[in-house]
C-alpha cells in the first residue's frame, strides 16, 4: 500500500479508503480507513474514520478482497 487504496463493497454502496497516517509512521505505523459513499449529487458522504496498525490494516484489506470487495479508482479527495 504505497499510495491510497480504495475498495468498494459487493453491493456497491460503501467505499473504504486506506491511507497512511504519516504522523505515526516513524514510531508505530498506522493506517487511516475512511468509510463513505458517493451521493447522487457527486459529493461524498463520509461516515466513519478508523485508525489501525499497519499490519492489521493489510490483513483487513486482504480479508475484504477475499470476501468480494473490489479495488476501485479514487472517489474523493
Amino acid at each position: 500500500m504505497k499510495r491510497d487504496g480504495w475498495l468498494k463493497e459487493p453491493s456497491g454502496v460503501w467505499i473504504l479508503r486506506f491511507r497512511y497516517d504519516w504522523s505515526s509512521w516513524d514510531q508505530n505505523p498506522k493506517v487511516l480507513i475512511d468509510k463513505g459513499r458517493m451521493e447522487r449529487n457527486g459529493i461524498p458522504l463520509l461516515k466513519t474514520r478508523r485508525r489501525m496498525r499497519r499490519n492489521l490494516a493489510i490483513q483487513l484489506w486482504k480479508d475484504l478482497l477475499a470476501n468480494g470487495w473490489r479495488r476501485i479508482n479514487p472517489q474523493w479527495e
